[in-house]
């Protein structure tokens, strides 16, 4: 007349919760990997590498446009305007970035 019903027995203060049967324990299907994929990725950098060189181009061209349109005393104050726009908006960008992830 031992039973030992220690096992059945439940405290009032426990906090426990017993797994449930949800949809991601039961069995997954394979992912189907979609055809071309591959060449999409490659797509991707290759536009992103002309994209940079484009950006790059573009901001020293805008250099020497500041240099040629602008009078010689002023050229400094216009350049750093430039190159203050040019800082946010890498911050901002690059903010926007990790606020993605």
């Amino acid at each position: 007349m031992t039973e030992d019903n220690s096992s059945t027995e439940v405290p009032e203060n426990s906090f426990y919760i017993p797994p449930q049967k949800t949809p991601v324990t039961t069995a997954q299907k394979p992912v189907e990997k979609k055809t071309g994929t591959d060449w999409i990725g490659l797509a991707y950098i290759l536009i992103g590498v002309f994209v940079l060189i484009a950006a790059f181009q573009l901001y020293f061209t805008i250099q020497e446009l500041i240099r040629t349109w602008i009078s010689d005393q002023f050229v400094p104050i216009a350049s750093a305007v430039y190159y203050l726009a040019v800082i946010i908006v890498g911050v901002w960008l690059i903010r926007e970035y990790i606020r993605k992830q």
